[in-house]
């Protein structure tokens, strides 16, 4: 696959603003053209080499700045083109400027992500490498960067050409019975087949099951703060923060609405969610608020479900089984309990996660802290594999497990090869979705459009 248009297109490819040296990408086969038109130096630009000179503006012929130009000659660039990357200084004056010129000159605006996109097009990585890309960009993390690294190694990509060659080779074995069927020729066992296409789904069910662990990585893990009303939750958001970011009030029933910040912690990012209490109530602005909440129950990687040990137990029991089992019970407020409530408390929860806090002494805090990173990499695959962090991947997936499971069905009844070859082809051009072999037009724009302009 390689671009069809001949167009050379220009972006800033550092951030905007002020700063020590922007840098302006340009990528086509005018490429070189265009910087010398725009550039002048005592030595020649040569590929791979960077060259000092200085910009004029061709409006005026006025010196616009010193700069340094790096050529990269097709094939071997980013693009698989021509790239031009000056490195001026970094004000926006100069890099809007320089643009201006090189657009006057020939060039076209890059859109977003259209840097990337030719690499795509011109064979320089696969699609799902270029998705690597912009998630290594957008990474906050060192596990969201773990993961992105691997998409941009192709180790994801390898995981899929791998389970895309057993199916080819599993069709080529099928269909070869089919145009030799009369000859008299020992083909491959239909056990054999059963075996490889069992072993081929056990593989991509691994690959779908570990994107709950990826999609967490890549957005961050959702840890709603749950409880009855004036518990202490947004207390404990405000102190796993280490901020006043929520208002703290006496008064129960003040958080009718969910408030969502996010923290970095052991690697990984947490979503955290003060929520409004869970009770009953005739007030329809707190029923949907307590809508909210459920929820955010519902969607939560780990849960917090914040209790005043003050109170009786009547006050969060009728919650609990409403609850799922991936909870951490935070026994709130022991700096004003009793030791007498504190150890009926600590007794009554002494076989599940629970930990005594004070949100407002932050007692505790750093062990909350750490266990939520523990529940984290307790959710991480056991294996050494790939780890599935796209919706795009693992939806694409899901549909080659489908195909691949009707054609075993089809092999284990006995059914014949072309009726099997038919279900295991869907799953071929499902794999190849996620390498961008049979991606159209439509979904390419909507993966490149959340790139950045200049990548």
């Amino acid at each position: 696959m390689s671009i069809k248009n001949n167009t050379t297109i220009v972006a800033i490819s550092t951030p905007p603003g002020f700063g020590g040296i922007s840098i302006v990408r340009l990528s086509g086969s005018k490429s070189l053209d265009i910087a010398n038109k725009i550039f002048t130096s005592s030595r020649e630009i040569k590929p791979h080499f960077a060259t000092f000179g200085q910009i004029y503006d061709i409006d005026d012929g006025s010196h616009l700045d010193s700069s340094v130009v790096t050529y990269f000659k097709a094939p071997n660039s980013y693009t698989g083109e021509d790239i031009i990357e000056i490195s001026c200084h970094g004000s926006p004056y100069i890099t809007e400027r320089i643009i201006d010129i090189c657009i006057k000159s020939g060039a076209q605006l890059a859109e977003p992500g259209e840097f990337t996109k030719r690499a795509f097009l011109n064979s320089k990585m696969d699609l799902s490498q270029a998705e690597g890309i912009a998630d290594i960009i957008y990474s906050q993390t060192k596990a969201a960067h773990k993961e992105s690294i691997n998409l941009l190694e192709g180790k994801t990509g390898q995981a899929i050409k791998d389970c895309r060659k057993i199916l080819i080779d599993t069709i080529a074995l099928l269909e070869l019975e089919l145009d030799f069927s009369e000859e008299e020729i020992d083909f491959t066992p239909m056990t054999k087949i059963i075996s490889t296409l069992s072993a081929l789904k056990e593989k991509i069910n691994r690959l779908i099951k570990s994107y709950n662990y990826g999609k967490m990585v890549r957005q961050g893990f959702l840890v709603p703060i749950v409880g009855p009303p004036n518990s202490g939750k947004s207390s404990l958001l405000n102190a796993l923060l280490q901020e006043e970011r929520v208002i703290v009030s006496p008064y129960p029933g003040t958080t009718r609405d969910t408030i969502e910040e996010s923290f970095q912690k052991g690697g990984f990012q947490f979503r955290l969610v003060d929520t409004a209490g869970l009770r009953k109530t005739d007030n329809s602005i707190e029923g949907l608020g307590i809508a909210r909440t459920i929820d955010n129950i519902n969607k939560a990687d780990l849960i917090l479900f914040v209790i005043d040990v003050t109170r009786p137990f009547s006050d969060f029991f009728p919650y609990l089984p409403k609850i799922s089992n991936n909870i951490l019970f935070v026994l709130n407020k022991v700096d004003i309990s009793s030791e007498k409530q504190i150890k009926k408390m600590a007794k009554y929860f002494n076989k599940k996660d629970a930990i005594l806090t004070s949100a407002k002494k932050h007692s505790g805090i750093h062990k909350i802290a750490d266990i939520m990173v523990s529940a984290a990499k307790s959710k991480a695959p056991k294996s050494e594999d790939v780890i599935i962090t796209r919706k795009r991947h693992r939806d694409a997936l899901s549909r080659a497990l489908r195909s691949v499971s009707e054609s075993l069905a089809s092999a284990k009844k006995g059914l014949s090869s072309e009726i099997i070859v038919v279900d295991l082809r869907i799953a071929l051009e499902a794999m190849d979705e996620i390498l961008g072999k049979t991606t159209n037009e439509d979904i390419l724009n909507t993966i490149f459009s959340n790139f950045c302009i200049g990548k």
